[in-house]
């Protein structure tokens, strides 16, 4: 399996019934917020190695039907997670959030809600770095419909008031361009990180990255933007 492979349609949908299957904790993601998830760690300030976010996925309780079904899903999220951050990089303009959709009076609406939990999970495991931001002035500028549809609070106040369904498209619309300006605002911050890990003990270009993501240290964390 090329960890340099964006996930397919069938991938997705492999990903997808594995994450819906008694297999996996209550609290697992479903596969439209943990897309929100990766776009977060993707975006953000620091770079989080997968060992601190995989567990998060599975939720508590997670019972493996093998280990060889266990690598399988773990390298599936990994790729995705690579393929999330090559498209922000390479086609900001592009990116399209993993939505679930239904039905109304003939066309399709946008349900963003799962994708926003998602990411505002993905920024809860770095909150210190992520909090001056969401202090500032400029938190409505990048994120406010994650905000308004992907908290606790926001899904309490939804139930009594919830986003008319002609406004959810415009939502949805807006997370790409969310997830672009989030890159490039904390971009200096990761050129930062990059810097201060180059004067960890040195890793062969050609080696194994030793962050588990199954790409070689050159294509990984060896970049000035490391994959995840």
């Amino acid at each position: 399996m090329d960890p340099d492979l964006p996930l397919d349609e069938d991938e997705l949908d492999e990903l997808d019934a594995f994450l819906r299957s008694d297999a996996v904790g209550e609290d697992a993601m479903d596969v439209s917020m943990l897309d929100g998830f990766l776009t977060a760690l993707a975006v953000g300030p620091t770079n989080l190695p997968p060992t601190t976010w995989l567990p998060m996925i599975w939720g508590k309780g997670v019972n493996w039907p093998s280990e060889k079904i266990a690598e399988r899903m773990r390298m599936l999220v990994l790729r995705h997670a690579n393929g999330i951050l090559l498209q922000l990089r390479e086609e900001a303009e592009d990116f399209e959030p993993l939505l679930w959709e239904r039905e109304l009076d003939g066309r399709q609406v946008s349900e963003i809600g799962e994708w926003c939990s998602g990411f505002v999970q993905g920024m809860a495991l770095d909150i210190e770095n992520w909090q001056p931001l969401l202090d500032s002035d400029e938190a409505d500028d990048y994120l406010y419909p994650i905000l308004l549809h992907g908290t606790e609070d926001s899904a309490r106040q939804l139930e009594s008031d919830p986003t008319p369904d002609e406004e959810l498209d415009e939502y949805a619309a807006m997370l790409g361009e969310c997830a672009a300006a989030l890159m490039e605002h904390w971009l200096p911050q990761r050129k930062r990180a990059s810097t201060l890990r180059r004067e960890a003990p040195k890793v062969g270009r050609n080696d194994d990255c030793p962050c588990g993501s199954g790409r070689k240290f050159k294509k990984c964390c060896g970049t000035e933007r490391p994959l995840h």
